[in-house]
């Protein structure tokens, strides 16, 4: 990213700077003289802006060897390491130049930089936070912290540290599309809420084919917006809409309706939260394409809309053109696994999850992903060892413990399969296959009262899904675990 090499240039010529009145100051020139010193610190810069980031880590050391109460050389030297990637090393380098000197920025900022790429993003909000507090100018410290919160999953935090960057640097692709993906996160939570308050109110289904009319499919969503106005014929605005799709609106009176307008006024407001969210997410995406329409941010956002709409084949097309132009964006190998999956090209799917381990080898993500292509592939063994080396992560998704049990109940470890199972169950409560999954390893463990549970539990969720409006299927997130094999045959336990 530019904006990190612009930094990086700053921090070393600040350091420089550190670097020799800090040498005019230590009695280790007995050792080294200021033209020696001078000497090894423009070998380290040199070598630095060359990419050769060996040679500037053993300039570096040697410096930090002969200065070693000086916690700007050692922040120099963590910089080092972390472009060398040597992630687990610069951590401790920084966090040993913030015991020297806490009112440093650099090593704060950048041991934020590092945590995050770490997958430690507690410790990264932690320090990116003290960053900001010494210097809050720097847009690459809130551009992280956006990154820290939304690891996190705290996105209303991350949405304000990326409106923040974005002001100092509007034509960052990176900061424009996190944008975007942190009000789409944040439309989810509000479109949950819609479903509380209105199930299959009008309100859910208006919200339904402004999705399928910006996806294309103006057929679903004239049946939506017909299903809107019968609900709430209150709307009278979506006549217009159905009249511009080519249907016939029903007649209406234009009055408001006077039955239950405390629960409208909560559906509408519930309503207005999501539209927002989308409408905002919309503008952030559209922000992308407006500063490079054939960047590789512009070619991810094309592709992750071709998959909302099922437009798969487009989509793994535009996944590629934006890894021909960028070929080290983690996510992106993981969208264009994702998508390969879908279309039973296993191999060319477990050839992008390896790239996306080795970008993010500290992000479970990418190990959960290859689980699941295992498990298409019918390699159990190969599963296991990278679903293994995904709980030992942090945070690993949720999905991760589903898989876990459908695994151990496999290979007939079914009090451990239950545990796992349970684990998932307490943050997903409406998965069905789930709780059926559960019913089987508590059948097989001895546990009577568990299984009754939780096939009562599937009864219920499998009724409710069955009933579940079109709209709110039209809105609902699709889960990626059902695409993977069933586990037994569908008989009760």
């Amino acid at each position: 990213m530019q904006l990190r090499l612009k930094s990086r240039a700053k921090i070393v010529a600040m350091l420089a700077a550190a670097l020799a009145l800090a040498g005019m100051a230590t009695p280790s020139l007995a050792q080294l003289s200021q033209d020696q010193l001078a000497e090894h610190q423009r070998a380290a810069q040199q070598a630095e802006a060359s990419g050769d980031f060996v040679s500037a880590i053993r300039e570096y050391e040697l410096l930090a060897h002969a200065l070693p109460g000086n916690g700007s050389v050692q922040s120099n030297l963590g910089v080092a390491l972390y472009f060398h990637h040597d992630l687990e090393k610069a951590a401790e380098v920084f966090q040993e130049a913030i015991l020297l000197d806490k009112n440093l920025y650099t090593p704060h900022l950048f041991l934020g930089l590092t945590s995050v790429k770490l997958s430690r993003p507690d410790q990264a909000v932690a320090e990116l936070k003290r960053a900001i507090a010494i210097n809050g100018n720097d847009p690459l410290a809130h551009t992280w912290l956006g990154f820290a919160y939304t690891a996190q999953g705290r996105y209303k935090d991350a949405a304000e540290q990326l409106q923040t960057a974005g002001q100092e640097v509007p034509k960052n692709l990176d900061v424009a599309y996190a944008l975007g993906k942190c009000y789409l996160a944040l439309g989810k939570t509000a479109i949950a809420h819609l479903f509380e308050v209105a199930p299959d109110g009008g309100r859910t289904w208006q919200l339904a084919g402004e999705q399928f009319e910006v996806q294309g499919n103006s057929g679903k969503a004239l049946r939506a917006y017909l299903g809107a106005l019968e609900r709430r014929p209150d709307l009278v605005d979506l006549q217009a809409k159905i009249t511009a799709l080519g249907g016939t609106a029903p007649v209406s009176s234009g009055k408001a309706a006077e039955v239950n307008t405390g629960r409208n006024a909560r559906e509408d407001a519930a309503y207005e939260e999501a539209r927002r969210y989308e409408q905002e997410a919309r503008e952030a995406f559209e922000r992308v394409s407006q500063i490079d329409p054939d960047s590789y941010r512009a070619h991810q956002v094309q592709a992750d809309s071709d998959i909302a709409a099922d437009r798969t084949d487009e989509a793994v097309r535009e996944y590629k053109i934006a890894l021909e132009k960028n070929p080290d964006v983690t996510e992106i190998h993981g969208a264009l696994c994702d998508a390969l999956s879908r279309m039973d090209h296993v191999q060319d799917a477990l050839k992008e999850c390896k790239m996306e381990i080795s970008e993010a080898p500290f992000d479970a993500e990418g190990y959960v992903d290859e689980t699941r292509v295992f498990l298409q592939m019918g390699d159990d063994t190969q599963a296991v060892l990278a679903l293994e080396q995904a709980l030992k992560l942090d945070r690993p998704p949720i999905t991760a413990y589903r898989l876990e049990g459908r695994l151990y109940l496999s290979q007939g470890k079914y009090q451990a399969a239950a545990k796992a199972l349970k684990t998932y169950l307490a943050s997903e409560t409406k998965d069905s296959k789930a709780y059926y999954l559960l019913a089987r390893a508590c059948k097989y463990s001895g546990d009577t009262q568990g299984m009754n549970a939780a096939m009562a539990a599937y009864k219920r969720t499998s009724e409710a899904f069955r009933n579940v409006s079109y709209a709110e299927q039209a809105l609902s997130p699709k889960r990626d675990e059902d695409d993977t094999p069933d586990d037994g045959n569908k008989k009760e336990p």
